[in-house]
């Protein structure tokens, strides 16, 4: 249950009204999660949220914060702006004070893997996450700004569009992580904005980017808080392959794939890992499939790994599905344990105990808990929040992989809760 004012402007996040989510939100049967049932819980529900959006301290025991009193007088509702990184124009939403004569503090949504817009919306559907957190913020008097990644929405491939190749001897730095530092900038730059009082706030692939921030500004102000919403934990080709080898364990689990097809695109997959890492971009061709005559869920796995590891399209690259690349193997070798350390500004790390894109804990001695725990003691709030998902609803005891179905239950209202009441010291 969301404790939003009704004096928002309605952007998807008004107050919801209790509703009994019965048995007819299962109904909407997953092919996939079908076929793979008898692979269990875990690893069938991973393959229906990595299939739809592939990547891209200890517990907290203390009750969730109650939920701080909000102004409903101080944020301007969405106005369409634009900044500039790196010859490329960056498409946003900026919300700003309504009275710039009184100073508020400012944030910056960074979001994650996937063409995903702004909002948080692709596929055709309307996860609206990002949207979501603004209107979290609108709530505290926070100004904000989100904006279409390179490859997304309004910004698309910008100059790019013409020859996305162009693109493949960027950085990752200069692609991915620059511009939310200009945006940074940016809204620093508007009137009524404090430059003392800025966060960041990255989702998934979004929260290696805002840890990289935190620790390296660079041209960017220096910012106050961040805030890791079920952040990148892992180097990303550990993270991607551990996620395809559940899968692949589960298609074998249900019949779906023969344990000889399994070793074959488990050992192509390690070795396309280990060409990425250890060689030099650009990359030579790759070679053929190891099963050109694949059918089936076999087929469906071989070109997913196919187009992530060994795929270099440009075009795919920006939305980080193409890691044969510079930008890929930049991407892969940052590394949020390491970086964790160095960070003395406040932080909110989360975990959504259902989300198996960035999991709590994956089972590998890894996850979002091994990441908090990194951080200086005192630096980090970690929060597990029970039943949410990657895109930060709360599916209760029901498990929904599929994003379509995700998107008919309510947001966090824990998640509601920690964020409210780590912001508002910032207000």
């Amino acid at each position: 249950m969301l404790n939003l004012p009704t004096c928002l402007p309605a952007t998807g996040a008004e107050p919801l009204i209790p509703v009994i989510v019965g048995v007819l939100l299962l109904l909407g049967g997953v092919g996939v999660l079908l076929l793979l049932r008898r692979g269990g819980r875990r690893a069938g529900l991973a393959l229906g949220l990595a299939l739809a959006l592939v990547v891209g301290a200890g517990v907290a025991s203390t009750p969730s914060p109650a939920v701080a009193a909000v102004d409903c007088a101080t944020i301007e509702s969405d106005a369409p702006v634009t900044f500039e990184s790196g010859g490329v124009t960056f498409f946003g939403s900026f919300r700003g004070p309504i009275d710039p004569s009184e100073p508020v503090a400012a944030a910056v949504i960074v979001g994650g893997t996937g063409a995903v817009d702004r909002d948080g919306n692709g596929a055709g559907i309307l996860m609206e996450e990002y949207e979501w957190i603004a209107d979290l913020l609108s709530a505290q008097g926070i100004a904000s700004i989100r904006y279409d990644k390179l490859g997304t929405g309004e910004t698309g491939l910008g100059p790019y569009a013409s020859d996305p190749d162009l693109l493949l001897p960027r950085t990752y730095d200069e692609l991915r992580i620059q511009p939310a530092r200009d945006a940074l900038s940016f809204i620093a730059s508007q009137p009524g904005i404090d430059p003392t009082r800025l966060l960041l706030i990255g989702h998934s692939e979004g929260g290696g980017v805002t840890l990289s921030i935190a620790a390296d500004p660079g041209s960017a102000p220096a910012p106050a808080g961040l805030l890791l919403i079920e952040p990148l934990y892992d180097r990303i080709l550990d993270v991607i392959p551990r996620q395809f080898v559940d899968q692949i364990d589960a298609a074998v689990a249900g019949s779906a794939m023969t344990a000889p097809d399994a070793d074959a695109l488990t050992t192509w997959l390690a070795d396309g890992v280990s060409e990425i890492r250890t060689g030099t971009p650009p990359y030579p061709a790759p070679g053929p499939v190891p099963l050109p005559g694949a059918t089936g869920y076999t087929a469906v796995m071989q070109s997913t790994i196919e187009s992530n590891i060994y795929g270099s399209d440009p075009t795919q690259m920006v939305i980080s599905h193409s890691y044969r690349t510079l930008f890929g193997k930049q991407f892969d070798e940052i590394e949020p344990a390491l970086l964790a350390p160095s960070i003395s500004i406040p932080v909110l790390i989360t975990c959504g105990t259902k989300d198996f894109n960035t999991p709590c804990d994956d089972g590998d001695g890894s996850g979002v808990a091994t990441l908090a725990a990194s951080f200086a003691p005192g630096v980090a709030r970690f929060v597990e929040l029970q039943n949410v998902v990657h895109i930060l609803r709360d599916v209760g005891d029901n498990d929904v992989p599929s994003l379509a179905d995700q998107i008919t239950y309510p947001f966090s209202a824990a998640l509601e809760a920690e964020f409210t009441a780590f912001v508002a010291r910032f207000r």
